[in-house]
């Protein structure tokens, strides 16, 4: 593996070693000098403010998404992942994220040596006791200053307050500036809309949990002006054992296998919380207004408790991959062959959930989205939900074969389109087969076919 700047969680510490599968800190196993970067002790930072329309968004820009935190710990519980949970993205409302990065300084060993009891161990060829005791790479260096994350979701009561709020704080995005705050005010005033807000920081301080956005944008301030006497460390560079002189990994091929399968159950997870925020929003009484329902709505509850237990066996495959790298299954193929639920499937939202007043939704054509993110793109942008088959089926250089619902049909906010695909993506790390994977392509094509 290459170093991997991930967040820092409590229990790492210079030399510390981490299992990256879980990001749990385990033994001491490295020794060195830790040393500021010379010549330039300082650090940087500025806020800015962003558009955020998905949960993976979200994590994204807290750095413990799949790409930001290169996989490690990605079941694991952190702060960063409540707060993402809890700020509740969903299609309907807009949300903003105004965030700040302060580095003070960087710290790092730069010439790491394994410790005398982990030494020992890979002298004594004693490789598995080694991962067992020190995991399989350390904490090299530590970054320290602090970060703050705001997030304002304006919930809009139509199409046209949806409108009118976008062309208001479409030059609002960028390094952020005192204007900002008026734009957010006055277009919220104009279209009567309400707004809630959440927040996370690490160093500095806030003495009261703001309320509106006024209040958040306060609350940034003083958290900046108490940052220089409160710094703490938020991230750390997590660096393999081999430049230590220490062992490579066991078995590589079934560390990439585990890494996939947590890779797909972090964007499942993802994606599934999104579904069920939108459906907690729609079934909350101060929203039930904004809705039309008909005697076509789906059972709202029963799709609620669905996704809640596609939460769970989610979890659960992540469990079972994190123990056992080789025999790591992704949700679908772990519930229906170890939790013997034979006809499991991902819960997906109907076209016709309720409709936001105002707001109604076209299928564009996904067909000619080149690559899973341009898909994942043009899904977001329609304020639509993705779900991917890859099938066997599907020959030919990579391209999206099928979607369901096909192009133009008007759907609700949130609807799933299902897109069927080849099986690997051209820009996507190629999977090298095992029996786990085997298992997973036997199922697809079933479904697909």
């Amino acid at each position: 593996m290459d170093q991997k700047e991930v967040a820092y969680r409590k229990g790492y510490e210079f030399g510390v070693g981490v299992r990256s599968a879980s990001g749990s800190p385990m033994g001491q196993g490295v020794a060195g000098d830790a040393t500021p970067i010379r010549e330039a002790p300082g650090g940087s930072g500025s806020f800015k403010m962003t558009k955020i329309q998905s949960t993976e968004e979200l994590e994204s820009h807290l750095g413990i998404s799949v790409e930001a935190s290169g996989g490690v710990g990605l079941f694991s519980a952190s702060e960063r992942f409540s707060f993402a949970r809890d700020c509740k993205v969903q299609t309907t409302s807009i949300t903003m994220l105004l965030v700040c990065t302060r580095e003070f300084g960087f710290i790092q060993i730069d010439n790491p040596a394994l410790g005398k009891s982990a030494s020992d161990l890979v002298a004594s060829g004693k490789v598995s006791l080694f991962q067992d005791k020190y995991g399989d790479c350390f904490v090299r260096g530590i970054t320290s200053g602090g970060q703050f994350f705001g997030v304002i979701r304006i919930d809009v009561q139509s199409q046209e307050s949806r409108e009118s709020i976008q062309n208001s704080l479409s030059g609002s995005y960028g390094p952020f500036s005192a204007d900002v705050q008026v734009q957010v005010s006055q277009a919220m005033k104009s279209s009567r809309s309400s707004a809630e807000v959440f927040l996370h920081y690490e160093g500095g301080d806030v003495k009261n949990k703001p309320r509106n956005p006024e209040e958040l944008f306060a609350a940034a301030n003083e958290w900046s002006n108490t940052l220089q006497s409160a710094p703490r460390p938020y991230s750390v560079t997590l660096a393999p054992y081999i430049i230590a002189d220490g062992p490579e990994p066991l078995n590589k091929t079934d560390l990439q296998h585990q890494q996939d399968v947590l890779t797909r159950c972090a964007k499942l997870r993802s994606a599934t919380l999104d579904k069920l925020n939108l459906l907690d929003y729609i079934l909350d009484p101060a929203h039930k207004k904004e809705y039309t329902f008909d005697a076509q709505s789906p059972d709202l509850p029963a799709l609620s408790a669905a996704l809640a237990t596609d939460l769970d066996i989610i979890a659960k495959a992540a469990s079972f991959a994190v123990d056992n790298p080789k025999d790591a299954l992704e949700p679908e193929p772990y519930a229906r062959t170890r939790m013997e639920q034979s006809n499991y499937t991902i819960t997906l939202l109907p076209p016709n959930l309720p409709t936001h007043t105002g707001a109604y939704v076209n299928v564009p054509d996904f067909r000619n989205a080149g690559s899973y993110s341009a898909a994942n793109q043009l899904a977001a942008d329609s304020r639509l939900t993705v779900h991917w088959v890859e099938s066997a089926a599907v020959t030919g250089q990579w391209h999206i074969d099928s979607q369901d619902p096909p192009l133009g049909t008007a759907v609700s906010v949130g609807a799933t389109v299902t897109l069927v695909c080849n099986q690997h993506d051209p820009n996507k790390i190629e999977i090298v087969d095992s029996p786990a994977r085997q298992i997973r392509n036997e199922f697809l094509t079933r479904r697909a076919g």
